[in-house]
């Protein structure tokens, strides 16, 4: 006892050394095991390409939402394709989001007449709109999946990839034909939304794990935070 009395701040300076010891290991290991992983999970950009979108360009006015595929001025159109990396040993348990990220809106047109809709292949997978009650953006964020997709492996042909088409476009309040409403109630001025500006991208969100359908978390109130006012 008189021993570890005398000796008492060299035996705190050695613990405090071996728990130093334990706490730097431990990081390593996490930032090793971080590097592996995003390694392994590379999606092949130059057959993914620039999904950069911005509507100053475009004639932005309200279509009918069946006219929007044949449109060429009216809509952001943006094809992608999504595939594993060359260098990926194994995608087996990789799964993805596709997501709009980086966005910079203007206030009103975070409204349900500016409409979305992702399509895979020739099958349309997931649609809705930037409103508010549809669902929240969160720091420029909004996924479109409603359901993770698994990533192909990387094909020196492009046969293994998922090819995407991204639509966004104004829908005319008035689907009926336009300008022919059945009721006065359904025609709305949609004037506030004519030369008002979006831009982003799309972003694949590569993650491995379980599958899960996409949770929307609408919100009573426009946050405008979010958005900018003009």
């Amino acid at each position: 006892m008189e021993f570890i009395k005398e000796n008492r701040k060299y035996i705190y300076l050695l613990v405090a050394v071996v728990i130093l010891i334990g706490v730097t290991y431990a990081i390593y290991s996490v930032s090793s095991l971080f590097q592996a992983t995003t390694s392994k999970i590379n999606i092949d950009e130059e057959a993914y390409g620039n999904t950069s979108f911005d509507s100053s360009n475009i004639d932005f006015v309200p279509i009918l939402d069946s006219e929007v595929e044949d449109s060429i001025d009216n809509i952001i159109k943006i094809t992608f394709r999504v595939g594993g990396a060359s260098d990926n040993s194994d995608v087996d348990d990789i799964i993805y989001d596709v997501a709009l990220s980086d966005l910079n809106i203007s206030c009103d047109l975070l409204s349900p007449y500016l409409k979305w809709k992702l399509v895979k292949g020739d099958e349309e997978i997931a649609s809705g709109s930037l409103d508010y009650k549809f669902d929240t953006i969160k720091n420029g964020r909004l996924v479109l999946t409603e359901t993770q997709e698994d990533l192909a492996e990387y094909s020196e042909s492009g046969s293994g990839y998922d090819d995407y088409t991204f639509y966004m476009w104004l829908s005319d309040s008035c689907q009926d034909e336009l300008g022919k409403c059945d009721s006065k109630e359904e025609l709305v001025d949609q004037s506030n939304l004519l030369n008002k500006r979006i831009g982003g991208k799309i972003e694949i969100e590569v993650n491995s794990g379980n599958k899960k359908k996409l949770e929307r978390k609408p919100s009573s109130t426009l946050d405008k935070s979010v958005c900018v006012e003009e």
